[in-house]
């Protein structure tokens, strides 16, 4: 047979084809080439955008039904930010209603059989109003301090974080943010991407190294007022002291309800404690169609570099 180049491609097709599908390819051999049946995990999939869960059980209805009939397979709820002039359609995330709609929603993609997903936060990445400082995203920071044998540390061992604040595209003082975050009157006009309040931050860790290579830890030594009861020993000494801060993420573009502090992704019991209202919001529904909860990043960026 001549080998042209669509020939060659159209082999090349035939034996990836085979190796894919496990069977041989053998000229002597008879191939069933039938296409294996689909189910929707190999239909494409989209994101599902609830703008400012500004969703009602007709509009629902109708586009689930034409996302199916134009090949989808599933969708990826994720309530976001809404759209201005919309106010009055907007639905509190997690509140009975939100969890109608859903139930709704379940309810219409099981009838289609439509795969549903769901963000585990209004926005991205995990976060909330009800997210306790204990469980915010952190940061880290250091200072140093240096002493001779005989002397003893003059300065408090204290760290105070830099207020800042940042939004949307729109510029924002943290003099005019309220704290909790959630005394403040409009989060969905605020956009808020980051704040950070002036807060003394607690002290982890206190170690003084001298230049002949000892080491002595000293956190232990230091009052609650910053006052370290060392002094130094014999030769020159190097204090590293390590202070843990709030980062201050915030939830990006949430949806009305879900504005608040991003989670410390690296902590399990921030992680549990983030569930809990899930656990609660979901008591009385049925939402076993539900194939998988996801999250969409784990994003925290910092304005000031």
């Amino acid at each position: 047979m001549f080998l042209n180049k669509k020939n060659i491609q159209l082999t090349i097709l035939s034996l990836a084809f085979c190796m894919m599908m496990g069977i041989s390819c053998n000229k002597q051999e008879k191939v069933d080439l039938k296409w294996p049946e689909t189910t929707e995990t190999t239909h494409p999939w989209a994101r599902w955008w609830w703008m400012g869960s500004a969703v009602n059980k007709a509009d629902l209805k109708a586009v689930m039904k034409n996302y199916k009939a134009h090949g989808l397979g599933g969708l990826e709820i994720t309530p976001i930010y809404g759209v201005k002039g919309t106010e009055d359609q907007f639905i509190e995330y997690l509140s009975p209603e939100w969890m109608d709609m859903l139930q709704f929603t379940l309810n219409e993609a099981q009838k289609l059989n439509l795969g549903i997903d769901m963000d585990n936060t209004a926005g991205w990445p995990f976060g909330g109003p009800w997210v306790a400082s204990d469980d915010e995203s952190k940061s880290v920071f250091y200072k140093t301090y240096a002493l001779k044998g005989g002397e003893t540390l003059k300065h408090p061992v204290q760290f105070e974080q830099k207020p800042m604040a940042r939004a949307v595209r729109h510029r924002v003082s943290i003099d005019d943010i309220k704290e909790p975050i959630s005394a403040n009157d409009d989060l969905q006009e605020m956009a808020l991407g980051q704040v950070v309040y002036p807060k003394q931050l607690p002290l982890k860790a206190l170690v003084a190294y001298s230049d002949d290579g000892k080491t002595v830890k000293l956190i232990d030594k230091v009052d609650s007022t910053g006052h370290l009861s060392w002094t130094a020993p014999e030769g020159n000494w190097k204090l590293y002291a390590v202070f843990e801060g709030w980062h201050g993420k915030m939830v990006e573009r949430a949806a009305p309800g879900g504005e608040g502090f991003v989670i410390d992704p690296f902590s399990k019991k921030a992680l549990q404690d983030y569930l809990k209202p899930f656990n609660q919001a979901f008591k009385g529904y049925d939402i076993t169609y539900l194939r998988a909860f996801f999250n969409d990043s784990y994003e925290v960026d910092d304005a000031r570099g």
